[in-house]
């Protein structure tokens, strides 16, 4: 099938698939089982009732696989905050918090543990020693909620993309890994964290195991 090609992403290329489907077609070589993992994911947080895309099958085209999705009409958060004024902006940073705090009103037991992916990432004792002390907990936790990985669709809803880190756990986690993402701006990272009421202080513990395991998770 000829695709007409839409989005380029670090992992794969996102493809019109027919009127209505996208296709997340992964790059050559990148390994099966994890795109079986957010084929996973995605149903999981379909089924929770979050607003995302629907997952519908997995296809193989020549030596790649992709996951076919329902179609979001619209644009990415990034490119509509980072082309508003200040007040729009602000306005966009909060309904990008109350989506956040929305989403951590889910609880799910069916996800891993977000303990368990720290610790396939980890590579030393004093980390996992680290990792253990953590609070566990089954809130639904997105694992890369950033301004890249929330649509606003035409009818200005915001939309939730890209389930390879869906886990389970504290709220605090998911919190310290959006601060963490948003390291290249200071000022949203300072501003999103404030409008979560939380404190550099109250995601410490978390936010130093997601930067002592970052190296190894981007070589995955």
């Amino acid at each position: 099938m000829t695709m007409k090609l839409l989005a380029k992403g670090n992992t794969a290329e996102i493809y019109e698939y027919g009127d209505n489907l996208v296709c997340k077609m992964f790059y050559p070589n990148y390994p099966a089982e994890y795109i079986e993992h957010e084929f996973t994911n995605a149903n999981l947080v379909w089924k929770l009732g979050i607003r995302t895309p629907k997952a519908h099958e997995i296809i193989k085209e020549d030596n790649r696989q992709g996951i076919v999705f329902d179609r979001v009409f619209g644009e990415e958060l990034s490119t509509r905050f980072f082309s508003a004024n200040e007040m729009e902006k602000d306005l966009l940073l909060d309904r990008f918090v109350g989506f956040h705090e929305q989403l951590m009103l889910y609880h799910t037991d069916e996800a891993i543990s977000y303990k368990d992916f720290l610790r396939m990432l980890s590579s030393d004792d004093e980390t996992n020693s680290k990792i253990n002390a953590l609070e566990d907990g089954n809130c639904f936790i997105h694992g890369d909620f950033h301004l890249n990985n929330v649509l606003v669709d035409d009818n200005n809803n915001f939309v939730l993309i890209d389930m390879m880190n869906v886990c389970k756990g504290t709220k605090l986690y998911d919190v310290a890994r959006t601060y963490f993402l948003l390291s290249y701006d200071k000022s949203i990272q300072a501003k999103y964290l404030e409008k979560m009421g939380c404190s550099v202080q109250d995601i410490r513990p978390y936010l130093d195991v997601i930067q002592e395991v970052r190296a190894k998770e981007l070589n995955i």
